[in-house]
């Protein structure tokens, strides 16, 4: 199933606010709230609100997770809610305030960071984008499916030699997985879909980097992703409440990830129908 990239900018400077608004919203709507952190596994429930409220940087809050229009209306009576996702390749921009969805153009303006303008915003939701490494995926192997140390030399090589190099691994790749069958066209379908998460590389991607690119926020906006923050911050309150608790392989890993995991107010809640 994709992993779905979610997430909510407030120009905001009380985190706290923030989460206790995302609280509000849930039990309001029937949602008992819990914590999934602690020593004993809480109670499972059928539906599950599962969000994280970032520490203020730069003037901006950031809410990662399960979100819904529902709750971005909430919490946008506080601030601008900027809600931005990337749905595997499909990108989202939609801005609300005061509850109501407002127009992106007129709300974001004031927010645009030194050196843009408001003609870059306007290019940013409205221009026209194409995928980045068109060439890569037309040969056969998306150039995301690669290991980090072989993307990093992308910039280093000739992109003819390159091409080469895409269509000879793909082709050895396709007759491995097909027998050298007629199967080889949908195996190499199934190469290229990946592994379902949000393709920054493609039009969506590009449409909410351009965007952010444009706005005052943190260079790393990105990150962490909710994964990674919640398997952190699973680990981090664990050796918190006991220092001494036993290490198994790859903890250090998860943990180095997202070193201020606890920095972050965990919002869960769950409702039974």
């Amino acid at each position: 199933m994709p992993t779905v990239w979610n997430c909510l900018y407030l120009p905001f400077n009380e985190h706290s606010t923030v989460a206790q608004a995302l609280e509000h919203s849930l039990t309001q709507r029937g949602y008992t709230l819990y914590n999934p952190f602690g020593i004993l596994p809480g109670k499972s429930y059928p539906r599950s609100a599962r969000l994280f409220v970032s520490p203020v940087r730069q003037q901006w809050v950031k809410v990662l997770g399960t979100l819904d229009e529902a709750l971005v209306a909430d919490v946008s009576r506080l601030a601008l809610g900027v809600w931005l996702s990337l749905d595997g390749t499909s990108g989202h921009i939609r801005t609300y305030r005061d509850g109501q969805e407002v127009d992106p153009f007129d709300s974001l303006t004031p927010y645009l960071c030194a050196g843009c303008t408001a003609q870059d915003l306007a290019q940013a939701l409205n221009g026209n984008f194409t995928a980045d490494g068109t060439k890569a995926a037309e040969a056969g192997l998306p150039f995301d499916a690669l290991p980090d140390d072989i993307k990093a030399l992308s910039g280093k090589v000739n992109s003819g030699q390159a091409e080469k190099l895409f269509n000879r691994l793909s082709g050895n790749l396709m007759k491995k997985v097909a027998g050298g069958s007629g199967q080889a066209e949908a195996a190499q379908n199934l190469v290229q879909q990946g592994d379902g998460s949000p393709d920054w590389n493609s039009a969506g991607g590009q449409r909410v980097s351009a965007l952010m690119a444009c706005l005052n926020v943190p260079d790393n906006w990105r990150e962490p992703a909710f994964d990674a923050l919640r398997d952190a911050y699973q680990l981090h309150s664990r050796w918190q409440r006991n220092p001494n608790a036993r290490a198994y392989p790859g903890d250090e890993a998860v943990m180095a990830a997202v070193p201020d995991a606890l920095m972050y107010t965990p919002v869960y809640g769950g409702a039974d129908a």
